[in-house]
């Protein structure tokens, strides 16, 4: 098994409280245990089967990818979205995921 943190900052530690820690109702960080050869889509695929605000607001479980509207960091880079769902996750990585922010 391999230990991978997961970080959101999307606003949804208030709807994640108990199950995540809750630092800010921005930010819920939750630390999963995965076996090997885990993507990051079978991590999200499964964090949203089991959470409905991971659902509606980072993977799309129908589609089985994640919304265009966050951003994956792994390991603190940014993934290009179109390797994202493939990479194999090993132990101690950290998955982070943001909003999209656009302006100017």
């Amino acid at each position: 098994m391999n230990r991978v943190t997961i970080e959101l900052w999307l606003w949804l530690g208030k709807e994640l409280k108990g199950e995540f820690q809750t630092p800010s109702e921005m930010r819920a960080i939750k630390e999963v245990h995965v076996e090997e050869g885990t993507t990051i889509r079978d991590l999200l695929d499964n964090l949203a089967k089991h959470y409905s605000p991971i659902a509606r607001a980072v993977f799309d479980r129908q589609e089985k990818r994640v919304y265009r509207h966050v951003v994956v960091n792994y390991n603190d880079q940014v993934t290009n979205p179109h390797n994202v769902h493939e990479k194999v996750l090993k132990d101690g990585d950290k998955i982070t995921i943001f909003p999209i922010y656009t302006g100017g």
